[in-house]
């Protein structure tokens, strides 16, 4: 038979406390404080758990536990604190328990945890956007790498700051709808069509973070595209035309190469290398030369480096031609780790020095009389990026090359045939050929003494 406890009084209760140590052991003293368990009658398990006092206290914590067996286990249910229950509280909170779990099964852990979860979830739908889009923007600027990972998370910040918080900031997570994404959107959808649609894209993000925690309302994404926005707002296609960066034409390169190479400075040399390589401005600028191989001739532009791949793992490969090798092996090695550096220490050259490059080019033509390097189709004047439309135009016309070439040549990996070639070895070969065939098309202008 069970032993017997004395049922004590609320008096004898008050008086209990913490208890000593009995005898010495590895980690404890004889005679040291130490937390005792009184056993208070009246409810078989009941007992009031007394700790030894802190710095500065008379006495130590005590609280109510219900030692008992739920199924197979023995557990200790936590009562509350003492005298905050009293012990007739205490007394009659454990004979409820008891009773519960002897008459129907009831697991107090299992319900305690049930409560908790579904306290969790609630809070979890309580969330309003913009906590979510906080969330979101610090995992964005641990995940951002590249060149320049403050500028993508500042113009991340700039569409959530701008467009984002001040329509859906304070909506609840789960009573976002449709409908707000719609009025969030709708002021730039026309106006700033491209804008508009990356604003789309960044609130999708933010909402996909919560969609499996069953927050949205019935688990749909309010800000996807397809079935969804697509219903309300005019497809961006109709609205906007995509305007392509301005080209000098392949017809006009040979004119506006001997304009080039007439300019001794850094930024013309990085321009001619960017011609003769087909690279993107931002991967001449940011070429460093232990990406070079001379020997070899070919220029590694790591993955990461090129823009729209997305597995930064492959590399692009570039055949360098004669003249790209007499640009490198003439630039200036002042121990900097780029090869085109920028004026007045700084490590490369600034964003704008190629664009502003082809537009002096332009003046002085149009001030010898000529007509200078304008995009009919746009009227403006065109820029270092659209060298590689220029390329592209050569290649087609002029290149007696298969598309997939030339596709491979300006870091494409769009088409199954690009991508079936890139896996075949980036067909270097081939698009050695197509990079010789460019350099002596556009050099076909050139001064005899500047050859």
């Amino acid at each position: 038979m069970p032993k017997m406890v004395v049922e004590m009084s609320a008096l004898e209760v008050r008086r209990l406390g913490h208890g000593t140590v009995k005898k010495t052991g590895r980690k404890s003293k004889r005679g040291q404080p130490t937390t005792a368990l009184h056993a208070v009658g009246g409810v078989s398990g009941l007992y009031l758990c007394c700790r030894p006092p802190a710095a500065l206290q008379a006495t130590g914590a005590r609280s109510w536990i219900l030692r008992t067996t739920v199924g197979s286990r023995r557990v200790d249910l936590g009562l509350g604190g003492f005298p905050d229950v009293t012990l007739a509280q205490a007394r009659e909170r454990a004979r409820e328990i008891k009773e519960r779990i002897r008459c129907d099964g009831y697991d107090p852990i299992a319900a305690k945890r049930a409560t908790k979860s579904a306290l969790i979830a609630e809070q979890a739908k309580q969330r309003t956007f913009e906590q979510i889009a906080k969330q979101y923007y610090e995992k964005k600027c641990l995940e951002y790498s590249g060149r320049d990972p403050h500028k993508q998370a500042r113009r991340l910040k700039q569409h959530l700051d701008d467009y984002c918080i001040p329509a859906l900031g304070q909506i609840i997570m789960g009573e976002l709808s449709p409908r707000h994404v719609v009025q969030a959107l709708g002021p730039i959808w026309v106006k700033k069509t491209p804008t508009a649609e990356r604003v789309r894209a960044t609130i999708e993000n933010v909402c996909e973070i919560v969609r499996y925690d069953g927050v949205l309302t019935n688990g749909l994404n309010p800000a996807r595209w397809k079935g969804n926005l697509e219903h309300f707002l005019a497809d961006p296609k109709t609205i906007h035309s995509e305007e392509h960066q301005p080209t000098v034409g392949y017809e006009a390169l040979p004119r506006f190469w001997n304009l080039l190479i007439d300019r001794d400075t850094i930024p013309a040399r990085a321009l001619e290398f960017q011609i003769l390589t087909a690279a993107r401005p931002g991967e001449a600028r940011f070429a460093e030369w232990q990406e070079i191989d001379l020997k070899e001739k070919v220029w590694t532009v790591p993955g990461w480096k090129v823009k729209g791949r997305k597995d930064k793992r492959k590399d692009h490969k570039v055949p360098l031609t004669a003249r790209a090798v007499a640009i490198l092996r003439s630039a200036p090695r002042d121990g900097g780790s780029y090869v085109f550096p920028g004026y007045r220490g700084k490590p490369c050259m600034s964003e704008n020095a190629l664009n502003l490059t082809v537009k002096e080019i332009h003046r002085t033509d149009v001030k010898n009389g000529g007509p200078g390097f304008v995009d009919p189709e746009y009227g403006k004047v065109g820029t270092a990026h659209g060298m590689r439309s220029a390329f592209k135009d050569y290649a087609t016309e002029m290149g007696k090359v298969e598309d997939y070439v030339s596709e491979l040549a300006l870091s494409h990996l769009d088409s199954s045939s690009a991508r079936a070639a890139y896996k075949r070895g980036q067909l270097l070969p081939k698009r050695r050929r197509l990079m010789n065939s460019f350099e002596k098309f556009v050099q076909r202008e050139m001064k005899s003494e500047n050859r």
